[in-house]
C-alpha cells in the first residue's frame, strides 16, 4: 500500500469528536484520545513517542484488570503497558484461550499483533471476551493483507464497536451498543 495515498484516504474519511454520535465513543475521544494531560508516567518513555503515550492514556481511561500482549510486541509498547499493569505474554491464540477465566470475567486489554497471529484463529478468541474487553491492533495499514485482516476482524458479529485511528485499531464487544465503525483522527 502506498503510505501517502493510504493516509490521505484515511484523513478524508476520518472524523474527530464532532462527527461522532455514540456517547461511549465521544467520551473515549474527548477524555482519552485527545487528553493533553502530562501524565507522570510519560517521563519513563521516549520524549516523542506518541504511540506509547496513547497506550498510557488508554490504560488510565479504562483501568483494565489484565493486560495480554502477543510475544512480538515492540519493547517500547510493552514498557508503556507495564507501567500500569503486569502484562501476560501469549504466543498463539491457543495460549490466550488458556486465560479464558480472566478474559471472560474481567475487563482487559488484549494487544494483538496481526503479524504473528493466524487469521483464522483470531476470531475464535472473540467468544471468550468480556463485554469490556478491548482488542488493540497496531500497524493496521502496514501491508494490504493486514488491512484486509483488520476489516475481517471488525466485521465479526461479536464486535460491536470498531475504531480505526490509522495506526491503531480498537475492537470492543459492548453488548449495550449497536454495531458501528468509526474512523477517528488522533
Amino acid at each position: 500500500m502506498n503510505p501517502l495515498f493510504s493516509y490521505l484516504t484515511f484523513w478524508w474519511h476520518s472524523k474527530n469528536e464532532h462527527g461522532v454520535h455514540s456517547p461511549f465513543v465521544f467520551n473515549l475521544i474527548t477524555k482519552c484520545f485527545y487528553d493533553r494531560s502530562k501524565y507522570s508516567s510519560y517521563q519513563l518513555l521516549s520524549k516523542n513517542d506518541s504511540n506509547s503515550k496513547f497506550l498510557i492514556r488508554l490504560n488510565t481511561y479504562f483501568k483494565y484488570d489484565n493486560c495480554f500482549v502477543s510475544e512480538s510486541i515492540q519493547a517500547k509498547f510493552k514498557q508503556a503497558l507495564e507501567i500500569q499493569h503486569q502484562t501476560i505474554v501469549f504466543n498463539t491464540i491457543e495460549d490466550l484461550k488458556t486465560q479464558k477465566n480472566k478474559i471472560s470475567e474481567t475487563p482487559c486489554l488484549i494487544f494483538l499483533d496481526l503479524n504473528t497471529i493466524d487469521k483464522d484463529s483470531t476470531s475464535d478468541s472473540f467468544q471468550i471476551c468480556h463485554k469490556d474487553t478491548l482488542i488493540l491492533v497496531p500497524h493496521l495499514r502496514e501491508t494490504k493483507s493486514k488491512f484486509i485482516h483488520w476489516n475481517q476482524l471488525k466485521s465479526r458479529p461479536e464486535v460491536s464497536v470498531s475504531i480505526d485511528t490509522f495506526y491503531w485499531g480498537l475492537l470492543f464487544f459492548r453488548t449495550e451498543q449497536l454495531k458501528e465503525h468509526f474512523t477517528i483522527r488522533l
